[in-house]
């Protein structure tokens, strides 16, 4: 006798109410599902791909699963291995998720750039160095650093720098170098998640033109090594980004794309 799904369900004691159930069986097209906390929404989401795995016949790399931390991305892992476990205990029939693209979308990035699937000529490409927020901040914070960025676009020196950066992020000419550089870091992460390219943008502003000039130089410094790629978190989702879109066929890779707090999470059309 074939098992279904409410068959799992009770191996598990799982009761879904009625939207929980018709969310996890649904399999027709966009779906988007408000929940609070503590309502089972992780839980749904599992269910619901093993629901595409085991009762749809999707292989797990044609499913894009994602959330926005470490530890749910952790949690999404070992939730989805131990159900599928139940299953091959009752069917003896093995599912491999390791080539699944499941954790957080930094992960996935990084697994997307080196994914032979979404490039023209069936060759691998090389994983950049990834630096994260810490790296980043400490990276542009160094005084060396800062100060010849400063020097590089005009700026008398370091202070009057931080005074004109400060007073037109926030209204105050404070000398916090530490303030101006976590304004910084937030505009450059979002001209990279909105793919500018600062040499194509005209501006009568003159700081909003000295400050385009800093992300170049950000930029080109973190290309500065020929065969070894440097990006921050933002740059990562970018050049994914830039890889899924110079792949004519991206859209066939994945049959199914499951977000986790979707409030929280960069994601961009496979199309």
């Amino acid at each position: 006798m074939k098992k279904t799904i409410e068959h799992y369900w009770k191996l598990k004691n799982f009761n879904p109410n009625d939207n929980q159930r018709e969310a996890i069986l649904y399999n027709k097209g966009p779906l988007f599902l408000t929940a609070g906390p503590g309502s089972g929404k992780t839980r749904v989401l599992l269910w619901r791909t093993l629901n595409l795995i085991v009762f749809h016949e999707v292989q797990p790399e044609e499913i894009f699963l994602s959330t926005f931390t470490e530890k749910a991305a952790l949690q999404l892992k070992e939730g989805l291995r131990s159900l599928l476990a139940i299953v091959t205990n009752e069917t003896d029939k093995p599912y491999d998720i390791s080539k699944m693209a499941l954790g957080t979308v930094h992960s996935i990035c990084q697994k997307l750039i080196t994914d032979r699937r979404f490039s023209q000529d069936g060759m691998r490409n090389h994983a950049p160095v990834l630096m994260d927020a810490l790296g980043q901040y400490f990276k542009i914070y160094s005084r060396s650093y800062w100060t010849q960025l400063c020097l590089a676009v005009g700026f008398k020196d370091e202070i009057s720098g931080n005074m004109l950066i400060n007073g037109y992020f926030g209204g105050f000419e404070s000398q916090s170098r530490h303030k101006a550089v976590t304004s910084i870091i937030s505009l450059f992460n979002r001209f990279s998640e909105e793919s500018l390219d600062p040499d194509n943008v005209r501006t009568k502003d003159p700081t909003l033109a000295r400050l385009l000039k800093m992300y170049r130089l950000y930029l080109d410094d973190l290309n500065t090594h020929p065969l070894i790629k440097q990006v921050d978190f933002s740059l990562l989702q970018k050049m994914a980004h830039d890889q899924i879109c110079s792949f004519t066929d991206s859209a066939s890779i994945y049959k199914h794309i499951i977000i986790d707090e979707y409030q929280d999470t960069w994601i961009c059309r496979l199309n």
